[in-house]
């Protein structure tokens, strides 16, 4: 997900992700075992695997970063539904929609 589109749907909340110290915690621990994930792929190219053991790490690899971004979406979310407690429903609806949208469009271009 480009962050700079994903920044732009809410100006408001550019200087924090109101990431809370647990969530933070769980995105860097999926993160690191990510990073063990393709450093393995890495091995297995340089061992010259059979292909479909590598696919399989690498679709291993690509559902992980996906919980990441479902992680980091919901935080997102509700960090901003929290913020925008005084504006009109259906802006703060507008504004969701948009950020979903960008994270929608990137699992529609991977297809």
């Amino acid at each position: 997900m480009n962050s700079d589109k994903s920044m732009a749907s809410f100006p408001e909340i550019q200087a924090s992700s109101y990431m809370t110290p647990k969530g933070r915690i769980s995105i860097q621990i999926r993160l690191n075992r990510i990073e063990g994930q393709v450093r393995g792929v890495q091995r297995q190219v340089e061992r010259d695997e059979y292909c479909d053991n590598i696919f399989n790490q690498l679709e291993a690899v690509h559902s992980a970063l996906n919980a990441v971004g479902v992680v980091l979406m919901s935080n997102h979310l509700k960090a901003y539904a929290a913020s925008t407690r005084l504006k009109d429903n259906d802006t703060v609806a507008d504004e969701m929609l948009r950020t979903l949208t960008i994270l929608m469009k990137r699992e529609d271009e991977e297809k």
